[in-house]
């Protein structure tokens, strides 16, 4: 079920995202081509409070064109460990430090055209400061009760896929589960 990749074409390079066209050949002999979008990954963060409530942000998405509740997530620099990534982002978007943070998984967004693997964290024993994010970026924070997100997800008030699997790791994820 492999497929062997016969030759590559660079579409295009961007700042964030890449675009390349392979040629591939699949285990029946078949040639295809796949269009392949490259991402460089990205880390996404579930905090909670000692309230059993979850960290969300409110931002203006272009791609959606209208203001999506999502957890907190961003890139991560080069060299940079995706932990540390993980704190970084949850302080600049939120203002929140986490004292307790650990990973709980990694999935692929869109596996069907897309190379971005996305590593979830776990973050407790939250300390709140100031937000830092970019000049490019306006963030609100809100916190919801966990017992709640079913609800907001229901409502269509929650349509980020990443914040749905976070939301489904605030009520169910187990601290003490090895991983």
């Amino acid at each position: 079920m492999h497929e062997k990749t016969i030759k590559s074409k660079r579409i295009y390079q961007g700042r964030l995202v890449g675009l390349r066209d392979d040629e591939v050949e699949l285990s029946t002999g078949v040639v295809s081509h796949r269009e392949i979008c490259e991402h460089p990954g990205a880390v996404a963060v579930v905090a909670l409070t000692e309230k059993n409530e979850i960290v969300l942000i409110r931002q203006f998405r272009k791609p959606a064109e209208q203001v999506l509740i999502e957890i907190p997530a961003g890139l991560f620099n080069k060299g940079e460990d995706f932990k540390n990534a993980a704190l970084r982002e949850l302080k600049e978007e939120t203002g929140y430090i986490a004292k307790s943070i650990k990973h709980v998984l990694s999935v692929y967004t869109s596996p069907g055209y897309s190379t971005e693997l996305l590593h979830f964290f776990l973050a407790k024993d939250l300390i709140k400061e100031s937000q830092s994010y970019e000049e490019d970026e306006h963030i609100e924070v809100e916190l919801a009760p966990v017992d709640k997100l079913s609800e907001l997800v229901k409502e269509g008030k929650i349509k980020d896929s990443k914040t749905i699997i976070g939301l489904w790791i605030a009520e169910n994820y187990d601290s003490k589960t090895p991983h």
